[in-house]
Order: C-alpha cells, then structure tokens, then sequence
C-alpha cells in the first residue's frame, strides 16, 4: 500500500531503511521530539522494523519526498483497538532539511484519511510535548483537538514538561468535508 500526496509518498518501510533511520533519530535536535532516551544502533533498528512488520495492531509508513525518492521519516497508526474503533497516531520528519517545508501536514492528512476512510476508525488520538509548537499547529490544522495534559509528564535539559493529549474522531474528519 502507498498513499499519495503532492508532496509525498507514504510507502512500507523496508529493513533496508533502518541504516537512515539511524543515522537522522541519533541527533540531539531531532530526538527532543520522540519518546526515545537512548541512542539507537542498526541493529536495534532492524528488530524494531521486524517486531513492527509482525503486529497486525500498527501500520507503519515511511515518509518519501515524492520525485525524489529520499526517505525523510516515519508516520503510522500504533495501538489499533478494532473493538473500539481507536488508533494512537504517531509521526516525525527525522530529515531537519525538510521541516517546515508542509509534509508532516500533508502526511497526517494521508494517514487521517487512511484511518477514516479504509480502517473505518471512530477516534485517532495523538500525544506529543507542549514545547513541539510545530506539531501542535499541525494536528490542529488537520482537526486534532486538545483532549487535557499529563502535568511534567517529561523530563528533558534539566526541566519538566507537559504532554499534550489530542484526538480527532470520525465525525470531525467528515464534517471538514462539509465545510469546503
């Protein structure tokens, strides 16, 4: 499966990809944003991609800059509950070249769309850290909703901070439609 858009391309993510995964994760600038607290080596990377690939409750998609062919991060769909319809959404541009350039955008409108409109979910519920202003301005562009806070829920360069909850539920999604 591949999802399209007029930047990128969301594409399975190969074990071959774990070498460039390795190398962009392992910044310092980059890893403020993922739950990650260790560095990460190929081989830690490749079981991971190998766990991940064997658990039908996640969808894992590599990022592609569309025309160029160059793998820039990973998005997806964790924790699927198929009883309740709900999905936890997770995603980073490890590639710094390539922030704010609207691919995070583009790539969770892709996934929203896939979590909708082909998994048939109700709710896809996001976290990330109150200092990620970037990812925050996403989600809510994309219709995410601030659902509440973990107070100092993470610890990073000798202070504590917030972890922002936000969701989307199917109805949400759909009336976006109704208003263009």
């Amino acid at each position: 499966m591949k999802l399209v858009g007029e930047k990128v391309l969301l594409r399975p993510i190969e074990v071959e990809d774990a070498k460039r995964f390795v190398e962009l994760i392992n910044d310092e600038e980059v890893r403020q944003y993922l739950a990650l607290v260790f560095p990460i080596n190929k081989y830690m990377e490749e079981n991971w991609l190998k766990n991940d690939a064997n658990n039908f409750n996640t969808v894992t998609l590599g990022i592609e800059v569309k025309d160029k062919n160059l793998l820039v991060g990973s998005t997806g769909l964790n924790n699927i509950d198929w009883i309740n319809r709900q999905a936890e959404f997770g995603i980073g541009i490890f590639d710094k070249n390539y922030w704010n350039k609207g691919l995070g955008t583009e790539a969770t409108k892709l996934v929203l769309k896939y979590a909708f409109e082909y998994l048939n979910l109700n709710r896809v519920y996001l976290k990330t850290y109150e200092y990620n202003k970037r990812a925050i301005r996403v989600y809510e562009k994309c219709g995410f909703l601030l659902e509440g806070k973990e107070r100092q829920a993470k610890y990073l360069k000798g202070k504590y901070w917030d972890l922002v909850r936000m969701s989307i539920l199917a109805e949400d999604y759909w009336r976006s439609f109704e208003n263009q």
